[in-house]
């Protein structure tokens, strides 16, 4: 059974509000678009993976968890973890444009374009390998000793994959549901209530992948964020608080709460922190103590002493 489903990688919203809020000549606009892109495609090549898994009951007990991650010291990134009682299998999804091919010393992956473009990645073979080490002691922490394996699927059957190494399993991802479905299966290690629970132990020990913020990252400095808010319906237009609500300059909408949004791409671009003269700044609120009382209404925590107090956010709305 699926225990953890999917949800819309946060980062997307964050990439589109950087470019939303820098200049359309600022040079590091075309890596913040690529990063955009690359973001999107792996997405929907998770999505794929999600679809060819929607009929998945294969004849033995599993947990599935979409999409998992752990921080330090483990730092985990996998599309997908299959528990059963015998192993523990992770899938890795790769949706990248044109015709792959691996190599090797040293290990890459290259992307050779209709142009004749080619662009490197690193290999999913030594990324998949470094991410089974990792969560073979992530499990020893749990007293669990069961043996992990990898598969990387293939989200397009049109894509070529030339060179593949030997003691690599990579699949299309058409063929995912039924090599999993009649895998034959070790003698069980665990029970099946030790499956349901080690199932739950990976989702206690789950924590969202956090970007943010994503400004420093492309060496952009806050001063080149255009603040205000923005019309949440046509995206660029500025909008301006009126007595009871905001109202977009161009499409006329009227919010009660766009300025809401506006705090949380302060997070995702920044820093994780705020004070009441920033937020008065960026939002474009009347004073520091209206600034104030919107902070603390908005799920952010204050820290620090009076004079250098500053705000922040508790839990990350997506």
């Amino acid at each position: 059974m699926i225990i953890k489903y999917r949800e819309k990688p946060i980062k997307i919203a964050g990439y589109e509000a950087l470019l939303k809020r820098i200049s359309p000549t600022h040079p590091k606009r075309a890596a913040i678009k690529n990063s955009l892109n690359n973001a999107r495609a792996g997405f929907a090549g998770e999505e794929r993976l999600d679809e060819a898994l929607d009929f998945f009951d294969p004849p033995y007990a599993y947990q599935l968890i979409q999409d998992f991650s752990l921080p330090a010291p483990y730092k985990i990134q996998v599309d997908t973890v299959l528990i059963t009682q015998s192993c523990v299998i992770l899938l890795e999804v790769k949706n990248i444009t044109g015709k792959l091919q691996f190599k090797q010393n040293p290990s890459a992956l290259y992307s050779i374009l209709a142009d004749g473009e080619i662009k490197s990645y690193k290999s999913p073979v030594t990324q998949m390998n470094e991410t089974a080490i990792r969560m073979g002691k992530f499990l020893k922490t749990l007293g669990c000793n069961l043996p992990i394996s990898s598969l990387i699927v293939i989200a397009h059957p049109s894509q070529i994959v030339q060179d593949a190494p030997s003691n690599a399993r990579i699949l299309a991802v058409g063929e995912l549901n039924f090599y999993l479905s009649n895998l034959h299966m070790p003698k069980p290690i665990l029970s099946t209530d030790e499956l349901y629970q080690l199932g739950h132990a990976f989702l206690a020990a789950h924590q969202n992948y956090q970007p943010f913020p994503l400004a420093p990252k492309f060496q952009i400095e806050p001063s080149e964020i255009e603040g205000g808010v923005f019309c949440p319906r046509c995206h660029f237009g500025k909008m301006t608080t009126t007595k009871v609500a905001w109202e977009c300059e161009m499409c006329r909408l009227i919010s009660k709460d766009a300025h809401i949004h506006t705090l949380y791409e302060w997070f995702m671009l920044i820093k994780p922190t705020i004070n009441t003269a920033e937020c008065r700044d960026f939002i474009g609120l009347k004073n520091l103590d209206t600034a104030k009382r919107f902070l603390l209404n908005n799920n952010c925590q204050p820290v620090g002493g009076r004079k250098y107090r500053k705000y922040m956010q508790q839990s990350f709305h997506k």
